[in-house]
């Protein structure tokens, strides 16, 4: 049943009828297909615009080597697709990675897909691209589910080895004797294409093998035919392809000034001849679309072209020039050229000499790498990714070695040797001795957290206590929920009701209960304990989901923490400043920030709790929505609005929004409902000023908190944000993010993977509980939840979770 390589390479010819666009689309159409070496199944992708429908396509990029500056060239068509009004995703493809022989290991993939991230992020951000436009998407995210496993099973049993390893002759590595992985990595690649729902796949023209290989065996499967879209190979600066592979062959995004004045240097640049030549190649290819993209960005804005510091061209350059070399004057001074070709005939007649042309060039890539490493420098998060992803080049280290040079007292960083993975397994006495140096050591640092709380206990009272608790709880793929274990977070119980007679309780929520701190010092501050009390439709349930309190303060505190640049928050205690938390560690506990005088309501607060700034509550809920779902679809449905906003027609439930919408509610008082307002009467509340800032504030929030869940292979469809008022230093109100963060609470999660649009999504929230209650007529006060919703419910909240912060199977 399987074709030979021969003929799935071919490039069928399409014989339907030709299909019309108007002139708008026409446009669309060749924004899409402009600056590219081959475009195949055209028809694919001009059908879908005569149907004024949005075209989907995908690019994924397998997390391996270091990426260089040629990525420049895919991102920059992504920036041409998302002005032609197509809807784009990027796929970090960690799986792939791990197949594609030699290049990664399971240990460091992870944090390569993350420097990916990073890195690509800040180049959109460079490029002047809007990264709110794009949806990251990590491969393993759906990628080990058991239906695409299924499909990856029946893919296979369509192809031969031969078929499979002439497909992906051309990007995984080869050998007489190859790995069975990398036999596989096409058959996927091909099944993304069904899996991301696109029209189309982008990518280099060496991919072409591979996408005639999905072209050809997808329809077999009962799956559409995909378009590909493939953009041209930019050559090395020493000829041939520019390889993450040759470090003299590419240019790093963190390469140094002198390092990239050094690689230019020795690039092969013959005087006069072109054909060949590294640098005049990465000029056309990269340089020159840059300068392109800012120009017409610039025409967009109504402005005029750039100049000067952060472009390609002089000040004084003259109108129409597109890129500037400098040149000493007595050897005529700079030199301005209106377009690539233009640099090209110069050199091909020696009117420009080589050393001056990689002048310019060098000069040109610095000044596009200076913001991307400055972002760099400045994110000590990306830092520890590209540590730990690439430990062999890790700039981080040399940053380190450059300040102990320097007479810095900083330790070096310890980086771990990449592990062998085909190495000989272990033996069985090699084993157990492993088994017991690693409980040996167990022992010794729990003994030592036994000894720092205050408990004299052997290793085998221990030993036996964390038996115990193993018995009491179900594992939920997390050595610990948040800060520290406790009775009460080891619980099987639910604590629905907290009863601390020596502390004041301020105010009982739907969830939380806030008390005033027992310490006189201590006035301006709060004890929140999330219990485990659940509400669905303004109700509290008269039973509770066990361990819910735990996770709720932990995805908080983790939110918090990662969106702590965009806007203070009130957490005090447990800290959350610094790259690493100690309170985000599940192998750490920070109960001993909390105060003494809490101590004997241990039991209650650790794991749930944070001691809060007081703060002036702003009366609203601050509701973000980026998909159509709930009450805002049911709205819809009715009335053609969401908050009395006035909406599209023709949406279907949980499609996606052009953009996000802020759409906020009145925050009502324990047992009274909220009430969905417009966003103008926001201003009725709390004033104009505020409320717009509260507006922006939430939207950013929203947007990149949804670009990092989407990473993780989540849906983030709304979620609901609560501000504070605390007065700064010069007695200025200033808003703070307050009450809990992004959790199954306040936020709809969604599995990207399963995402179909025109129908309810399965969610990891208490999505599941609300339409168990509405499937059971059971909207209303009194409801005790049966144990099969409890346990469910539960396993959903830690999901998501586990999800967000790459914890138990998710790690």
């Amino acid at each position: 049943m399987s074709a030979p390589e021969e003929e799935f390479e071919k490039t069928e010819t399409y014989g339907g009828p030709e299909i019309t666009l108007t002139p708008d689309q026409e446009a669309q159409y060749a924004q899409l297909t402009r600056n590219l070496q081959e475009v195949t199944s055209a028809e694919i992708v001009r059908k879908v615009l005569s149907k004024g429908e949005v075209v989907k396509c995908y690019w994924g990029t397998a997390t391996t080597g270091r990426p260089h500056i040629a990525y420049c060239v895919p991102l920059l068509k992504i920036a041409d697709f998302l002005a032609a009004g197509a809807s784009v995703k990027i796929l970090l493809a960690d799986l792939h990675a791990f197949l594609d022989a030699s290049k990664s290991t399971l240990e460091t993939v992870k944090w390569r897909a993350k420097y990916y991230s990073f890195l690509l992020k800040a180049m959109f951000i460079t490029l002047g691209v809007p990264i709110d436009k794009l949806q990251f998407v990590l491969g393993t995210s759906y990628q080990l589910t058991a239906e695409y496993t299924l499909d990856v099973y029946k893919f296979h049993s369509l192809t031969t080895a031969k078929a499979a390893g002439h497909a992906g002759a051309d990007v995984v590595k080869q050998s007489e004797s190859p790995l069975m992985s990398s036999m596989l990595y096409p058959g996927l690649q091909a099944l993304d294409e069904q899996y991301l729902d696109v029209d189309f796949q982008f990518g280099g023209v060496d991919q072409r093998k591979i996408f005639m290989y999905a072209a050809h065996f997808l329809p077999r499967m009962g799956y559409a035919k995909r378009a590909h879209l493939m953009s041209p190979m930019v050559p090395g600066l020493s000829g041939g392809k520019m390889s993450s592979s040759d470090p003299k062959s590419k240019v790093d995004f963190l390469d140094s000034p002198s390092e990239v004045k050094n690689k230019l240097k020795a690039a092969l640049c013959t005087p006069g001849e072109v054909e060949g030549n590294g640098v005049l190649a990465f000029l056309r290819h990269v340089l020159i679309p840059v300068q392109q993209l800012r120009h017409e960005q610039a025409e967009a804005r109504g402005e005029e072209p750039p100049r000067g510091e952060g472009s390609f061209v002089k000040p004084s350059a003259p109108s129409g020039t597109i890129f500037t070399i400098s040149r000493p004057e007595k050897f005529g001074g700079d030199i301005h050229f209106p377009s690539y070709q233009a640099i090209e005939d110069a050199y091909a007649k020696e009117e420009l000499h080589p050393g001056d042309l990689k002048t310019g060039v060098t000069d040109a890539i610095n000044g596009l790498l200076a913001p991307i490493q400055k972002m760099f420098e400045s994110d000590p998060e990306w830092q520890e990714c590209e540590r730990l992803g690439y430990p062999d080049a890790s700039t981080a280290n040399a940053v380190a070695s450059a300040k102990q040079g320097a007479g810095d007292k900083a330790q070096p960083v310890k980086t771990k040797p990449p592990k062998d993975v085909r190495r000989a397994p272990p033996t069985e006495e090699e084993r157990a001795a492993l088994r017991a140096q690693k409980d040996q050591e167990k022992a010794v640092k729990a003994q030592a957290a036994a000894a720092a709380a205050g408990l004299n206990m052997t290793p085998e009272e221990l030993k036996k206590r964390d038996a115990t608790a193993a018995n009491v709880v179900p594992n939920s793929g997390r050595a610990n929920a948040s800060a520290g274990s406790s009775s009460s977070a080891r619980s099987s119980e639910a604590l629905t009701t907290t009863d601390m007679p020596r502390l004041k309780l301020l105010t009982k929520g739907k969830v939380r209960d806030v008390y005033e701190l027992p310490d006189s010092e201590d006035k301006d501050k709060m004890l929140f304990v999330a219990t485990d009390r659940i509400s669905a439709y303004d109700y509290i349930m008269e039973n509770g989901i066990p361990q819910k309190g735990a996770t709720l303060t932990t995805l908080s505190l983790f939110w918090f923490h990662k969106l702590s640049h965009i806007i203070p928050n009130h957490v005090l205690v447990p800290s959350i400043s610094g790259s690493k938390p100690k309170c985000l560690d599940p192998s750490t506990s920070a109960w001993d920030e909390f105060p003494k005088s809490l101590a004997e309501y241990r039991d209650q607060v650790e794991g749930r709790s944070m001691i809060v700034r007081k703060c002036e509550v702003v009366k609203i809920e601050a509701i973000v929505r980026g998909y159509i779902t709930g009450s805002a679809w049911a709205e819809y449905k009715k009335s053609g609005t969401m908050h009395g906003i006035k909406l599209p027609e023709g949406l279907v439930e949980s499609q996606k929004l052009p953009e996000p919408v802020f759409t906020p509610s009145t925050k009502a008082d324990l047992g009274d409902h909220d009430e969905n307002i417009h966003p103008d009467k926001v201003k009725d509340i709390c004033g104009e000023k505020l409320a717009k800032q509260i507006a922006e504030v939430a939207v950013r929030l929203y947007s990149e908190a949804a670009a990092y869940a989407l990473e993780r292979g989540l849906i983030l469809a709304d979620t609901k944000f609560e501000f504070g008022l605390l007065p700064d230093a010069n007695g200025e109100k200033q808003l703070i993010l307050i009450d809990e963060c992004l959790t199954p609470d306040s936020s709809r999660y969604w599995s990207a993977a399963t995402y179909r649009p025109g129908q309810p999504q399965p969610s990891f929230d208490k999505q599941y509980l609300r339409d168990w209650l509405t499937q059971n007529n059971l909207k209303k006060a009194g409801v005790t939840l049966p144990p099969d919703v409890v346990a469910e419910t539960k396993a959903k909240y830690e999901d998501a979770r586990d999800r967000v912060m790459g914890l138990g199977k998710h790690a």
